[in-house]
């Protein structure tokens, strides 16, 4: 198999030619190698190959639809026994104890993770450069970034690395990486994916692991095989009535869909963005859906104090568990500046500061939820920006404070991070380019637990859009031309 033509099938393309036996996983083995080769050198999106998990992929057998597909995890705590570096100094050479669960789900299906990929400093900084891997760099432009926090998850499925890699989001960190790098990221709402078997709601219920992909099909398959409850998990969302990649052909008819392109901390939107918010619109009216200009009302003020408090609040209690762990210190030869003063700021506050937050969080998505009763969707941009060039939010400069490290934030999670709050299902997908051809997602959020809405728009937008069946039609980048 030539590795253009590996490059250019999603999941379910290459488990199919593998069930037909035109293709064998050896076939893939080589030419996840020969991507990483090819790539990876100008992009740092892949800081570890599994030499024994390739030997174990020639030799895949089993009858799971994803069975023999080769994937990446993040450079965190997802499978046991593999080292997670939370992308720090601090934890260099750390390896996990335990598998998540929905990790499990997933090998079950047949993926195998064939290494690991970068993440800013644990999953904090507006930007994944870090002091112990290196700035990754965006496969549509090495100069420019691919935000934070899943940066080389998306950075190697853009490049076409894996059709496919594992990600998780916090306050935007699987739909920003998308975003920049123009694949789809899917945060799925709180408790879709178990947090087993560590947190019951990862960052008092702020985080959720997934996957970013190439193309919904393989998107809506990798949600069936992962969702659901573990044992012991504190509450159970609604299970879907029937299967995600059955749903999502069902195309939705005159939904009500809310636009906002103004932002809620105030940050400016690039004119490039929206107007892409201004083309998706057209074509969602052209679909037969009603547009209306509206916004949810909150004080966003309030929520990014919340916000700092609640994320500070987690540092201050886990980053000394970890350093323990490591057997290291915390302090600034171990910890990068973005990450030490968000601990320095969480270990000044109080506990009933961290309860007023998680009010504030209570009240806001109260608000939200009411907004949504009017609306079958919300879409506004992903980021207000489009891909920055590296440096220009360096979270490794002198000096930082609390309030630094959220105001680099601001401009790629001002449209995201709410969402982390309320727990609804957001998705972010490649519907623009920039002048300069950088890609631009745009974030469709839906009311809680519609998962199967936000599937259904995005095969609706990309039937329409005309791809390649099955693939987002976005191509691969210049990076791989010639390999």
């Amino acid at each position: 198999m030539r590795l253009d033509e590996y490059a250019a099938q999603d999941g379910i393309g290459l488990a199919r030619l593998l069930r037909e036996g035109e293709i064998t996983p050896r076939d893939l083995g080589q030419c996840v190698v020969q991507a990483i080769e090819s790539v990876n050198p100008a992009l740092n999106a892949v800081v570890e190959v599994f030499a024994d998990a390739l030997d174990r992929l020639t030799n895949q057998r089993g009858a799971g639809p994803f069975y023999g597909i080769p994937t990446l995890i993040k450079d965190l705590p997802i499978e046991a026994g593999r080292h997670a570096e939370f992308g720090s100094r601090l934890m260099k050479g750390f390896r996990a104890q335990h598998d998540a669960v929905y990790w499990q789900r997933l090998r079950e299906s047949g993926l195998i993770s064939v290494g690991r990929t970068t993440t800013s400093e644990f999953a904090i900084p507006a930007a994944t450069e870090t002091l112990l891997y290196g700035a990754t760099r965006n496969p549509w432009d090495v100069k420019r970034g691919v935000a934070g926090s899943s940066a080389g998850a998306a950075a190697a499925v853009a490049a076409g690395i894996v059709p496919f890699a594992q990600g998780s989001d916090g306050g935007g960190s699987i739909r920003n990486p998308a975003s920049f790098c123009g694949v789809i990221g899917l945060k799925p709402s709180r408790g879709r994916v178990t947090g087993s078997p560590h947190a019951n709601a990862p960052r008092f219920g702020l985080g959720t692991g997934f996957m970013l992909t190439r193309s919904v099909r393989d998107t809506a398959a990798l949600l069936d095989v992962c969702h659901g409850p573990d044992a012991g998990d504190g509450y159970e969302i609604t299970r879907p009535s029937e299967a995600y990649a059955g749903t999502m052909h069902r195309s939705p008819k005159e939904l009500r869909i809310a636009v906002c392109t103004r932002s809620w901390s105030g940050t400016p939107v690039e004119q490039d963005v929206l107007d892409t918010v201004r083309i998706t619109a057209d074509r969602l009216s052209n679909l037969g859906h009603h547009i209306e200009n509206a916004s949810p009302d909150f004080d966003y003020s309030a929520f990014l104090h919340a916000q700092k408090i609640i994320w500070a609040a987690g540092a201050a209690a886990d980053l000394p568990v970890l350093a323990k762990l490591a057997g290291a210190p915390l302090d600034e030869d171990t910890l990068g500046p973005s990450v030490h003063a968000v601990y320095r700021f969480g270990c000044t506050l109080r506990a009933s500061q961290l309860r007023e937050a998680l009010e504030v969080y209570d009240h806001i998505t109260r608000q939200v939820g009411r907004f949504m009763q009017r609306y079958d969707l919300l879409l506004t941009p992903t980021s207000a920006i489009a891909p920055e060039l590296i440096g220009t939010y360096d979270p490794n400069r002198p000096g930082l404070d609390i309030d630094d490290v959220f105001a680099d934030l601001e401009p790629k999670e001002t449209f995201t991070a709410l969402f982390n709050g309320t727990g609804q299902p957001a998705i972010s997908l490649p519907l623009g380019r920039s002048g300069n051809g950088l890609p631009i997602g745009m974030q469709f959020v839906g009311r809680f637990g519609r998962d199967d809405l936000l599937l259904a728009i995005a095969r609706q937008l990309e039937e329409q859009l005309e791809g390649k069946p099955g693939i987002w039609g976005q191509g691969l980048p210049d990076i791989y031309a010639g390999h």
